[in-house]
């Protein structure tokens, strides 16, 4: 199968580059906020999480504070980002191993590391997903590891690069590798774009997709304005 869908990703990334452009990667940020920040984002708005994560900044200036707060205190800080018990919790529990790992609360030496050492090493943290680890290398290192997210799932399974009965995280261990490195950053943030403008859950927009002659989905419409 990885053969038969290699082709098919390069069309793709150009179809949505042509209707949302082509996003560079332009700024490094350090590791361990853009960790705690993609935790926070989970099942959650960009504002909320957001607000959670300024709030968070804002009362524990250094990360290393969060390893001796009382989760209660720390929820309380993150109730913005919703499920804030779960996530202060997994947030001081991560921050607690990479300081008994490393003597401190930070992750930049992650950007020397080979990528696959890099990202096996943040999939050991308790807490830490594929996709968290892919975001946290792709968006604050720009290393090009592919997140897959409930939209990019989405999309990607109408257009038949899923296979049968296989789940995000098995379908992300396969399509990072597919991925040439220099399409991973904007065609993970055009499929987002196209999950949330086009490709909805419920109702989606086939006669105004850009993708929709490539599209596999058996419930489409037949005609298209493309």
């Amino acid at each position: 199968m990885p053969e038969k869908i290699r082709p098919s990703i390069g069309k793709i990334e150009g179809m949505l580059g042509r209707r949302y452009g082509h996003p560079p990667w332009t700024a490094s940020r350090p590791l361990m906020d853009v960790l705690v920040e993609t935790i926070l984002s989970q099942n959650t708005s960009d504002s909320n999480s957001h607000r959670a994560f300024l709030a968070l900044k804002k009362k524990y200036p250094g990360w290393e504070a969060l390893a001796g707060a009382q989760t209660g205190s720390i929820a309380r800080t993150i109730r913005s980002g919703g499920l804030e018990n779960i996530k202060s919790r997994r947030i001081k529990d991560l921050v607690s191993f990479i300081l008994g790992k490393r003597g401190k609360a930070g992750l930049e030496f992650l950007k020397k590391m080979p990528r696959e050492a890099a990202y096996r090493y943040l999939l050991a943290i308790k807490g830490v997903g594929p996709k968290t680890a892919a975001c946290t290398l792709l968006f604050g290192a720009g290393i090009p590891v592919y997140p897959v997210d409930t939209h990019i799932y989405r999309v990607s399974s109408r257009l038949g690069w899923v296979k049968r009965k296989e789940d995000r995280e098995s379908f992300q261990e396969r399509f990072r590798k597919l991925v040439p490195d220099k399409m991973v950053y904007p065609l993970h943030l055009n499929l987002i774009e196209h999950g949330r403008r086009i490709c909805h859950p419920r109702k989606p927009e086939c006669l105004d997709c850009c993708l929709n002659k490539a599209c596999n989905w058996k419930e489409k419409p037949h005609e298209s304005v493309h």
